[in-house]
């Protein structure tokens, strides 16, 4: 069964969360919005563990995700990709495509792995 709108603006806005500095950086939502085997390879390729993301100090994130580029997909129940595209408004680093695998937990969504990958331009 595919995953119902609910659902789909639930991970949208959970998705979006991660990139605001006022939720990124508050431990106690990230520990809630992260699974316990969470982890994050890097534009840059380096692989993040949970708690590294959990201890990152707080810096701007300054891109935007442009709602074109943005798609959520059912993988099989609770579980879905999320994947879209970030795009700096002022930094060296470009163009970025992202996926996460989002899983539900007892009812609650939780980030169980996140992967950037420079984009071509």
């Amino acid at each position: 069964m595919p995953l119902d709108a609910t659902a789909t603006l639930t991970l949208q806005a959970l998705e979006e969360s991660v990139w605001r500095d006022e939720t990124r950086f508050d431990h106690a939502y990230m520990n809630a919005v992260l699974h316990p085997e969470f982890t994050e390879v890097g534009r840059s390729g380096r692989v993040f563990t949970r708690d590294e993301v959990l201890e990152m100090p707080a810096v701007s994130i300054d891109v935007d995700i442009p709602r074109a580029t943005f798609s959520v997909q059912e993988l099989v129940a609770d579980a879905a990709l999320v994947s879209y595209e970030t795009v700096p408004r002022e930094s060296r680093h470009g163009a970025a495509h992202r996926a996460s695998v989002w899983v539900c937990v007892e009812g609650t969504w939780r980030l169980r792995y996140h992967q950037g990958t420079p984009a071509a331009r």
